[in-house]
């Protein structure tokens, strides 16, 4: 089995930043699950939604390893994995869809003074918005991210970001240009 080096887990972020199934499916073949299951979680999500066969297997395979865990953020990726798939299907579809990344979103609980553009999936920070976003008083589309006491390791905080995101009413969904 192939271990998860620090060039595999740039690779498998970039690949879920950018939707890039395909590639995310190949760096987690031959590689444990375990230690990037919220990101291989968004893989399979990526790889069902397109209808490959092979996302059911590792949506399942998931689905049982974050269920064993019990992290914070399994449970809402769990969810989401579990949900029949089609338009508007299972509990997990009534939270909106927003393209975040997930990494910034726990960077910002970490850093506190952030808020969540509910329009686009950014991250900016307080003085940022001021400075360059002139409508900012349209309180609606800012979403202030509170600061937080995070969990170690990466896909931990991922985690914490998606139950965080999920507790306000969305999920993430892939980002693109």
């Amino acid at each position: 089995m192939i271990e998860w080096d620090v060039e595999a887990m740039a690779r498998l972020r970039s690949a879920v930043n950018r939707g890039d199934w395909a590639a995310g499916l190949e760096l987690l073949q031959g590689r444990p699950l375990e230690p990037v299951l919220q990101y291989a979680g968004d893989v399979a999500l990526m790889v069902v939604a397109r209808g490959q066969a092979q996302g059911a297997c590792l949506a399942n395979d998931c689905r049982a390893l974050l269920a064993d865990r019990g992290w914070p953020g399994d449970a809402e990726l769990a969810a989401e994995l579990a949900a029949p798939r089609g338009p508007g299907s299972g509990p997990y579809r009534t939270l909106l869809p927003l393209p975040v990344d997930l990494g910034a979103v726990a960077a910002a609980m970490d850093d506190g003074l952030h808020v969540l553009d509910l329009e686009r999936g950014d991250v900016l920070a307080l003085d940022e918005l001021s400075r360059d976003e002139p409508q900012a008083r349209d309180g609606a589309r800012w979403l202030p991210i509170p600061p937080g006491i995070l969990p170690e390791g990466e896909d931990a905080r991922r985690g914490a970001a998606r139950r965080w995101l999920a507790e306000q009413g969305y999920r993430p969904i892939e980002r693109t240009l």
